[in-house]
């Protein structure tokens, strides 16, 4: 048992006194120096939670000057890496602790250490979720779902974002960390849409089921801190959330809709978004008043049965017209999928297709090949999309890169009268390229060998006529009737998700009694690592490393059974097992493409986690509560508006609704007593705002474009979905002053 001590740095000789009553026998009467202190099991706390001058404005610049460095750095023209700018914030904060705050220099240095061990857990999840769907496509399991959901959806992509909005309003309910994002955005793409829109949408999907979190979460254990909450709070907390983040999506989720499809077509659809959203966020609402645990987790799944059937039934739902096809202009056929994976059916088929054109474009225009390309791959890797109308090109690249400034990429590869068209008129998604090729027919033969060994060419030679549909039916065959075993195959196809659903689900419950199994501290042993700190195993497979660098209750734990990461990663080494006859790629061309994307997210989220501690960790002493308290000082009743902003502000940097929860919940208690409202509708929209703080999260934005495999600045997605971000808390102010605050 660990006493605390304080330490008055205007005395000579130390004087504290014990917080823990049951211990104060233990503690002696005056402290001398260190060897006391340790005798005594005493940390050394500095009473200190100012700066030298004591100026609250310029508490709350240097508290705050690491994050707004790392906003700047982030979203300016030409930002810095996350792997780069984490890091230097981190190192910020770290001169702000011991430099301005005056703050225990041991204690920092233990938040470091403790920093860079949390990381392991979001990294451990982003490698889990990019094995499964690695996994999915390496067993052809991720392009027989998403050929299945287009002949459910018939190719409709309002239908696809409603489903996989419900999908990822129940995963959040079952699992939390991040999951959501990480199993959402490669679906999304799946189904045949651009990474950079996907990844967005579905950060701004997270927004609306993260109150509740990972079965109840965020708030029984975020809020748990405060002793003066009761049950009936968590439930008042929790219907009241529960109304703001409904009413909020109701409103806003049509035009969250627009960040991936025009506007007229989810006018026409209007109906079938509203009826999917009230199947969704209806039995969620309903849900909230009896219970903080589950309505995430069962809004999703009655979602997505209401959704199905809507879909089935077409209830509001208006078949796609050719108007309506020419306005998704990131596909040409709506039943065509698409794939985040390095070694995907959808790439085979694209290289396919651009090594028909070269043949055909060859005979028909021969011309020497531009300097310093070598050979046809070199034109024809997966980036480049065939158009069939007319021999284009249809290059993506500059749309994952988000949409940057195509007019100096403009080259002539071919003729002197070919175009380069560039379309201005739809914000520069697509550069279209006329390409000629060479007529040295040794790089043609090779290159159609080539496309022939990984099945594009088919019989003796290269299809020209191919569709995405023929290839996907040769990689996995005729569909089948119900009678020919449909059911059979679709479970077997299927067992990915719905795998690895049921098991969160088995080992989120609480009642099943898993839980308490797969987190379980005891028995252990324990290795003395010294001053550094007790390490502990124990047989539940809980790493912990306790009492770092001595300082008491400051901790680490990792449960490995327990985490998404060994979930996803015993689905797929059953769904290799189960598919083993048939593999596109082996488990350790998985496991290699796994680490090797994930070496530059490893840095941004060190630095990230790292940065985290040191803006919690410490008490009163915090930066973060430092900060907090000056501000609710400052705003009194204005401090209502912030609030929301503040709760966001905590998931932007801690990247998790309970952090935040965590962080700022005992300022927001405060500050509603002090100017006199409910302080469960404090808390109220500190956990909505926490909610909405997941869409500008950088450890959500760095896990999403990890398993999509999008190169692009976070700083640009960013700037995309604050806006929804500041519109969802605004909203849900407005209805929070409206119903529940009486000054």
């Amino acid at each position: 048992q660990y006493n605390t001590m304080n330490i008055s740095q205007s005395q000579e000789d130390f004087s504290y006194s014990c917080q823990d009553p049951t211990s104060v026998e233990a503690c002696a009467a005056t402290c001398v120096g260190l060897e006391a202190c340790q005798a005594c099991s005493c940390a050394v706390i500095p009473l200190q939670v100012q700066g030298p001058w004591d100026v609250d404005a310029l508490d709350v610049l240097f508290g705050l000057l690491p994050i707004l460095l790392l906003i700047i750095v982030t979203i300016k023209p030409n930002p810095w890496a996350t792997s780069f700018s984490l890091p230097f914030a981190a190192f910020c904060m770290f001169l702000v602790r011991t430099m301005y705050l005056a703050g225990d220099p041991l204690l920092a240095s233990a938040c470091v250490i403790l920093g860079l061990l949390e990381a392991l857990t979001p990294l451990s999840i982003i490698a889990g979720a990019m094995m499964l769907f690695e996994t999915m496509e390496a067993t052809y399991c991720l392009p027989y779902m998403m050929r299945e959901m287009k002949i459910l959806t018939n190719g409709h992509p309002i239908a696809e974002c409603m489903l996989i909005f419900s999908f990822a309003t129940m995963v959040e309910g079952a699992s939390g960390f991040g999951t959501p994002v990480a199993l959402g955005a490669p679906m999304l793409v799946s189904t045949g849409n651009p990474k950079l829109e996907s990844v967005v949408l579905l950060l701004v999907f997270n927004t609306f089921a993260t109150v509740w979190g990972a079965v109840g979460t965020p708030i029984w254990f975020g809020f748990g801190g405060l002793d003066q909450l009761t049950e009936e709070d968590y439930m008042d907390i929790s219907s009241k959330a529960g109304v703001a983040i409904s009413l909020g999506c109701l409103v806003l989720l049509p035009w969250v809709l627009t960040i991936l499809l025009p506007w007229r077509l989810i006018r026409k659809n209007l109906l079938f978004i509203y009826l999917a959203i009230l199947g969704t966020m209806g039995p969620m609402l309903g849900v909230s008043f009896v219970s903080y645990e589950f309505p995430s987790l069962l809004g999703g799944l009655v979602g997505i049965s209401i959704t199905a059937m809507l879909i089935r039934c077409k209830i509001g739902l208006k078949e796609l017209t050719n108007g309506d096809l020419e306005l998704l202009d990131h596909c040409d056929n709506p039943m065509d999928i698409g794939s985040v994976c390095e070694r995907s059916v959808v790439d085979d088929h694209e290289r396919s297709t651009a090594a028909s054109v070269a043949s055909r474009r060859r005979r028909r225009n021969p011309k020497t090949l531009s300097k310093g390309q070598s050979t046809v791959s070199d034109l024809t890797g997966p980036q480049y999309i065939y158009d069939t109308a007319d021999y284009r090109y249809h290059n993506h690249t500059n749309d994952d890169k988000g949409m940057e400034d195509d007019d100096d990429d403009d080259v002539e590869l071919g003729n002197d009268d070919d175009e380069v068209v560039g379309d201005s008129d739809n914000n520069k998604r697509e550069l279209e390229r006329k390409v000629t090729f060479s007529e040295t027919d040794e790089i043609f033969s090779d290159s159609e060998a080539e496309f022939q060994a990984i099945g594009g060419g088919g019989g003796g030679g290269v299809n020209h006529n191919k569709s995405q549909q023929d290839t996907l039916e040769e990689a996995l065959g005729p569909r089948k009737g119900w009678g020919q075993g449909f059911l059979r195959e679709i479970v077997a196809r299927t067992f990915p998700v719905w795998g690895v659903v049921v098991l969160l689900i088995l080992t989120r419950i609480e009642q099943i009694g898993l839980k308490q199994i797969l987190t379980d501290q005891e028995p252990n042993f324990e290795i003395h690592f010294g001053t550094f700190g007790v390490f502990r195993l124990s047989a539940s497979v809980v790493f912990q490393l306790k009492n770092i660098l001595m300082y008491p209750n400051l901790s680490w734990k990792y449960e490995l059974i327990y985490l998404p990461f060994f979930l996803f990663s015993f689905i797929s080494f059953l769904t290799f097992g189960l598919f083993r006859n048939k593999l596109k790629a082996s488990p350790k061309q998985v496991v290699g493409v796994v680490t090797e994307r994930l070496k530059n997210p490893a840095m941004a989220l060190f630095g990230a986690l790292v940065l985290v501690q040191l803006l919690i960790r410490g008490g009163t002493s915090s930066p973060a509560f430092v900060v907090g308290t000056i501000l609710a000082d400052w705003f009194q009743e204005g401090f209502v508006v912030i609030s929301p902003l503040l709760g966001a502000l905590g998931s932007f940097f801690s990247g998790s609704t309970t952090v935040s929860n965590l962080t700022f919940g005992d300022i927001q208690a405060i500050a509603a007593e002090s100017i006199g409202v409910s302080t469960t509708a404090m808390l109220s929209l500190q956990a909505v705002g926490a909610s909405a703080g997941n869409g500008i999260c950088l450890n959500n934005i760095i896990a999403a474009c990890t398993v999509v495999n999008l190169q692009v600045g976070e700083g640009k997605i960013l700037a995309r979905t604050a806006r929804y971000v500041f519109a969802l808390t605004t909203f849900a102010t407005v209805i929070m002053l409206a119903l529940y605050f009486r000054f």
